[in-house]
């Protein structure tokens, strides 16, 4: 990519929401009394059904459990320049949980190379504990941009040095050889690159007959362009093992592929591999590591059975911090908790769907099913109208589910690459009866530049992603734009509270509505079958009631909003609060959303007069914000490298 990045650009505004008390009147004297009649409402009303809203349309994805793509390969958790060799220096807390599919470094770096740091052969023997490969940029041996290439004498040798060094190294954790980085635009000699292509391909095979060859590794998709190279390389006996391109700037991947698949089908080859061994949303750096920005990419990667993929290293006075996922050397940022959770997937990856598959920057995930686990997740982000609905059905393709199933979301807050972030939030639990085979939960107040990830497992079982991710890490809640406080919970901006945050009241998930009574109880705050509050939890209308059961009432928002989980018909599915403010977030200026957070069962209307109430009380606390606008395309960037 080019040297030189474009200046980042301020963060987007957040959405707000319907009836969230302590976001918006915190420590005013309506705050109290409006928590006194909420609490009185609901507990008095069984049955009563509440969602966080706003007016915006529901951006929806599917997900189909019983529709299988592959085994988990995490294909797109690796990066351009991201491990060096010295870093990050904690090879098994930063580099292995993201299980990395393979880097892109250069075959030589130091002084007189492309690359002062990062040298591959290095690199591959770093790694190889964590299962991640390494490909061999052959260009990166050269100086100067476009590469300084001087004659193919010097340029085999160089070839022979690498193979050389290869095979010393005593690791075998090698993808490929790469020959060449964008010749679209860095090759410059008066020999075609077609032919250099080929002397290459030849004395690599000669050295190395079962190494992979990669190319051409042009900037951008260009049907054209590989027209032409693999015309040329069908002829000449010389089509690389694996195909490779960039996409860098808002590129519709989906149509990408497409064309090139018809291509192989015109010219009688492949399929082969493909590797986009650099990729980025269309702002580049601002874009780099945000998982608003990666999720629809991996999401489409993953669909498409892309073999590996490599975030892009737009932030070239950083290498070693894993494509922008660190905030510093040693501190990680909102986007490594995302390709985390990515490195969590273990079973089948499974098929989803989205709401806009041709545009490349709207809301998309990908999901697995696991089922020596007995889980499946669902991880999703991108460009929406502030309320995602996921559904997911195939429920029975996993007979360990059963008949009901226990739904956690969690949200990977993101302000920019070097905001730290220790933790993720828990935004919400609720245990959810299955009908017609699917189950449905809607996350409201979402945004452009978070990620996300939804949790299922069997109800016995108690597990899967209540916090795998780092847990509640948060000692009485985190720091936000405004230092919101918290009722019962911590204040946001170093204010004073207690440690309990506040307990749920009701909100247990069971037939017949068994009350939860607080659960376990963490410095952030308390967790309760069915009920969640965290620091920063406050008092919020956002339990619903189980068929027969009491309302849940709790439910301090987060960034990322409130939560609507929507099941079939049998009750006992009662809602929870949501995590309080954006856990672990440090040196940032993360605004702290609140949200309600409503378990919806069909058949248990809810009751009018307390519907109109809650509705005028609602009306008093809500405020309009403009929406971070979909990113837009700045133009042809500088040849990348």
């Amino acid at each position: 990519m080019s040297p030189k990045a474009p200046n980042p650009k301020p963060r987007g505004d957040r959405e707000d929401y319907i009836m969230s008390p302590v976001h918006q009147v915190s420590g005013s004297t309506i705050a109290p009394r409006l928590r006194r009649a909420v609490r009185s409402a609901a507990l008095s009303s069984a049955g009563l059904t509440l969602c966080a809203s706003n007016a915006s349309a529901v951006t929806t994805l599917t997900v189909d459990l019983s529709a299988t793509i592959g085994p988990a390969k995490h294909v797109a958790s690796g990066s351009l320049y991201g491990v060096t060799e010295t870093l990050p220096a904690d090879v098994n807390g930063l580099i292995a949980p993201l299980r990395p599919r393979m880097f892109t470094n250069p075959a030589v770096a130091g002084s007189g190379k492309q690359q002062p740091v990062g040298g591959a052969i290095a690199v591959a023997t770093r790694i190889a504990p964590t299962g991640g490969t390494v490909t061999l940029r052959l260009a990166d041996w050269l100086p100067g941009w476009p590469y300084t290439f001087t004659n193919m004498t010097d340029w085999l040798d160089k070839v022979t040095q690498t193979y050389t060094s290869k095979q010393a190294s005593g690791v075998t954790n090698y993808y490929g050889y790469e020959i060449w980085n964008e010749p679209d635009g860095t090759w410059t000699n008066s020999m075609a690159f077609t032919e250099f292509w080929k002397q290459t391909y030849v004395k690599i095979r000669a050295l190395d007959p079962t190494a992979k060859i990669i190319g051409p590794s042009i900037s951008y998709f260009s049907s054209s362009y590989l027209n032409t190279f693999l015309t040329y390389a069908k002829v000449n006996n010389c089509v690389p093992d694996i195909v490779a391109w960039h996409e860098l700037s808002g590129g519709n991947f989906t149509s990408n592929y497409a064309t090139y698949r018809a291509l192989e089908t015109q010219l009688g080859i492949g399929p082969l591999p493909i590797s986009i061994n650099e990729y980025s949303g269309p702002d580049h750096i601002d874009d780099e590591g945000q998982p608003g920005a990666s999720a629809p990419l991996i999401a489409k990667f993953e669909r498409f059975k892309v073999d590996s993929a490599c975030l892009t290293f737009w932030d070239v006075s950083h290498p070693g911090r894993l494509g922008s996922l660190m905030a510093s050397n040693t501190a990680t940022n909102g986007g490594w908790w995302f390709y985390k959770w990515y490195g969590e997937m273990d079973g089948n990856m499974v098929t989803t769907t989205p709401p806009s598959p041709n545009t490349p920057a709207a809301l998309d995930g990908f999901a697995n099913l696991d089922a020596s686990g007995a889980k499946a997740t669902v991880l999703f982000g991108g460009v929406n109208d502030g309320t995602i609905q996921v559904v997911v059905k195939g429920i029975q393709a996993a007979s360990f589910f059963g008949s009901n199933v226990r739904a956690v979301v969690e949200h990977s807050p993101f302000v920019n690459r070097t905001t730290v972030v220790t933790a993720t939030d828990s935004l919400s639990t609720a245990n959810l009866a299955v009908s017609n085979d699917q189950i449905s939960v809607t996350v409201s107040g979402a945004n452009n530049n978070d990620g996300y990830r939804l949790s299922l497992t069997p109800v016995s079982g108690g597990g899967g992603g209540t916090s795998s991710t780092g847990g509640a890490s948060a000692t009485g809640g985190t720091r936000t734009t405004g230092g919101t406080s918290s009722a019962g919970g911590s204040k946001a901006t170093g204010g004073n509270a207690g440690t309990g945050g506040l307990v749920a009241v009701g909100g247990g998930s069971a037939s017949g509505g068994s009350t939860a009574t607080g659960g376990r109880v963490s410095t952030g705050g308390v967790t309760a079958a069915g009920a969640s509050a965290t620091a920063g939890g406050s008092l919020n209308a956002g339990g619903s009631a189980a068929n027969g059961g009491q309302s849940g009432v709790g439910g301090a928002g987060a960034r990322g909003g409130g939560l609507t989980f929507a099941s079939g018909g049998l009750g006992g599915a009662s809602a929870t609060n949501n995590a309080g403010n954006a856990t672990g977030v440090v040196n940032g200026d993360a605004s702290s959303d609140a949200g309600g957070c409503s378990c919806s069962v069909p058949g248990n209307p809810p009751t009018s007069k307390l519907t109109i109430l809650l509705g005028t009380l609602g009306l008093l606390l809500t405020r309009a914000r403009k929406r971070r606008a979909p990113p837009q395309n700045q133009g042809t960037p500088k040849p990348p490298h």
